[in-house]
Order: C-alpha cells, then sequence, then structure tokens
C-alpha cells in the first residue's frame, strides 16, 4: 500500500479551493462600479432572498424604463430588473448564472410588450435581428 504525503495532500487541495475561488464572479463590468443614487432599484421591486439588493446598477433608460443589474450574495447569479415608470406591477426580474457568455437573460412581458435581452459583457451581439435596438452594451430591446 502507497501513502500519500499529507502536506501534499492539504498542498494540493489548498490549490483547488484558491483555483476556485474566483469561479463566482459575475465579470459585468458595471456591478464593480461605485454605487450612486440613480442606481437605488425601487422599494416596490420585491428579489429573491439570494439576491443582493445593494448590487443594483441602472445599466440604462429608455422611454421611461429603468434596466437595473443585479447579482446574488455569492456573485455566482446575475439579474436584470426591467422597471417602467410608476409604481405599477409591470417590472420584471430575470436571472442567471452568471459564468456564462453572450446572453444571460431574455425577458418577454405581454403587457407592455417588453422584450428584453441582457447579455455579458465583451458579448457579440453582432447583426441585430430586425426589431432588436441596442440601447446598452449589455441590453437588447424589441420595439414593438
Amino acid at each position: 500500500m502507497k501513502r500519500v504525503s499529507f502536506p501534499l495532500f492539504v498542498a494540493a487541495g489548498l490549490a483547488a479551493l484558491l483555483l476556485s475561488g474566483c469561479s463566482g464572479e459575475s465579470g459585468l463590468k458595471a456591478l464593480d462600479a461605485a454605487a450612486t443614487p440613480e442606481d437605488t432599484l425601487p422599494a416596490f421591486v420585491t428579489l429573491q432572498d439570494q439576491v443582493d439588493r445593494d448590487s443594483s446598477r441602472l445599466l440604462a433608460t429608455r422611454d421611461g424604463v429603468r434596466y437595473f443589474a443585479l447579482q446574488s450574495d455569492d456573485a455566482r447569479t446575475t439579474c436584470l430588473a426591467v422597471v417602467p415608470s410608476g409604481e405599477g406591477s409591470d417590472w420584471q426580474v430575470g436571472c442567471s448564472d452568471a459564468r456564462r457568455s453572450g446572453e444571460i437573460v431574455n425577458m418577454s412581458s405581454s403587457k407592455e410588450q417588453l422584450s428584453t435581452i441582457f447579455l455579458g459583457d465583451d458579448s457579440d451581439s453582432g447583426k441585430l435581428e430586425p426589431g432588436w435596438t441596442k440601447i446598452a452594451d449589455n441590453i437588447l430591446v424589441f420595439d414593438h
């Protein structure tokens, strides 16, 4: 029976922990920016328990609709909140794995005819399909 050195086993375990420690980061540059008062998500928008309300950053505003990025406490989940003007219930929040590249969230609403695609940083939106408009680096909206 071959014995494995305990210090070697501990060193391998520590290396694995250190390497995996960075994998939870969202990579969304907007979430790294310092918060400003306009980044505050309206209080009437409810979130899943693990989503950090204080991580909210305003990405864009178009036709009175505000688009906020948020992330979970452990930064493994990235969310988009689409908040039309007023305090109605027409807002939407969609979340997905933060480590995905390309499309993070794709949301639609029949009430306001809001359709939004939330992209990760450095995503190539390429040639947009007819009706889609890029309003920010990470936001595509469909003009109905």
